[in-house]
C-alpha cells in the first residue's frame, strides 16, 4: 500500500475499498459474433440455393448419374453440402476463437489495470501477472468455442437433410415445405450464432478477470447485476451488490441436477459483472 493510501485509510477506517465495475467491451462481442454470423450466412446461402436447383433439375447433368433415383440425389447433395460446410466451419472456427480470446484477454488487462487505478490514494498492485492458469483456463474456453461454432454447422445440416428426405417421400411437398423450413432454420442458426458471441466473450472476460485479479492477491469481488435481459435470474439480482471471495464463489445455477458455483457470466445468458474488493482489515 502507498503512503497516501495508508494515510487514507488511517483516517477513514473503511472495513475495504473497492475498483471500478470491470464493464464488458461490446465492440468485441460484436467482432465475434460477425464473423461467425458470416459463415452462418455462407452456408445457409449456398444450402438454399442448392436445394433450388435440385429440386427445379438444374443439378442433374451436374452432379448425378442419369439413372440415379431422387433419394439417391437428394442424399448425394445434403451429403455433399454437409461435408463442405462441416470442414468449412472446422478450419475456420479456431482462429475466430483464437482471436476471441486474444482480446478478451487483453480488455481484461486494461479493464482491470483502470479499475485499481481508479481506487483513491493509488493503491499499487501489479495486474500485469500472467499466471499460468489463465492459459490453461483459455485454452479450454478456444477449445468449447470451436465445438459450439461447429455445433452450429451439424444441427442445421442434419435438420435440412431431414427435411429434404421428408420433401420428397410420398406425401411430400417438396419445396413447397422445404422454403419455409429453411427460413427458420437460418434464423435459428443465426440467434445461436449471436447468443454464443454474447455468452463467449462474457465468459473469456470475466474468467480473465478472476483469475488476474487472484494473481495480483484480491481475494474478493462484488457481484454486480447487469439489470438487463428479458427474464433476469432471481437469485442473480439477490447477488447483486454482494461481495464473495474466489475460493468460495456463490451458486449461479443448477445444472444436470447440481448446483454450480462460479463467477458472472460463466453461465449462458449471464450478463452480470463484477468489481474488485480489497478488505482492509478481517
Amino acid at each position: 500500500m502507498t503512503k497516501s493510501k495508508g494515510q487514507w485509510a488511517d483516517q477513514f477506517k473503511p472495513d475495504q475499498i473497492k475498483g471500478s465495475t470491470l464493464n464488458y467491451n461490446a465492440a468485441l462481442q460484436m467482432r465475434y459474433e460477425k464473423e461467425i454470423q458470416g459463415l452462418v450466412s455462407q452456408m445457409t446461402a449456398q444450402v438454399e440455393r442448392s436445394i433450388e436447383r435440385f429440386f427445379k433439375g438444374e443439378l442433374a447433368e451436374e452432379y448425378f448419374a442419369s439413372d440415379a433415383s431422387i433419394s439417391t440425389q437428394a442424399k448425394f447433395l445434403t451429403n455433399k453440402l454437409t461435408n463442405t460446410f462441416e470442414s468449412l466451419f472446422k478450419k475456420r472456427s479456431l482462429a475466430m476463437a483464437q482471436r476471441m480470446v486474444k482480446g478478451a484477454s487483453k480488455i481484461s488487462k486494461s479493464a482491470l489495470h483502470s479499475s485499481l487505478k481508479e481506487l483513491s490514494g493509488g493503491l499499487s498492485i501489479n495486474t500485469g501477472v500472467v499466471p499460468s492458469e489463465l492459459e490453461e483456463v483459455f485454452s479450454a474456453i478456444i477449445a468449447d468455442n470451436v465445438g459450439l461454432i461447429k455445433s452450429i454447422a451439424s444441427e442445421y445440416l442434419g435438420k435440412v437433410q431431414g427435411a429434404v428426405m421428408r420433401s420428397i417421400q410420398p406425401g411430400g411437398n417438396g419445396l413447397q415445405d422445404l422454403v419455409p423450413f429453411l427460413k427458420a432454420q437460418k434464423g435459428i442458426s443465426q440467434r445461436k450464432a449471436k447468443n454464443l458471441a454474447l455468452d463467449q466473450t462474457r465468459r473469456a472476460f470475466n474468467d480473465a478477470n478472476s483469475i488476474r485479479m487472484q494473481a495480483a492477491g484480491i481475494e474478493e469481488f462484488e457481484w454486480i447485476h447487469s439489470g438487463g435481459g428479458a427474464h433476469p435470474r432471481q437469485d442473480h439480482i439477490d447477488m447483486s451488490g454482494k461481495t464473495f471471495r474466489f475460493d468460495n464463489p456463490p451458486v449461479i445455477g443448477v445444472m444436470y441436477g447440481s448446483e454450480v458455483r462460479g463467477f458472472p457470466g460463466q453461465v449462458p445468458g449471464c450478463r452480470c459483472t463484477m468489481r474488485p474488493v480489497i478488505r482492509l482489515k478481517g
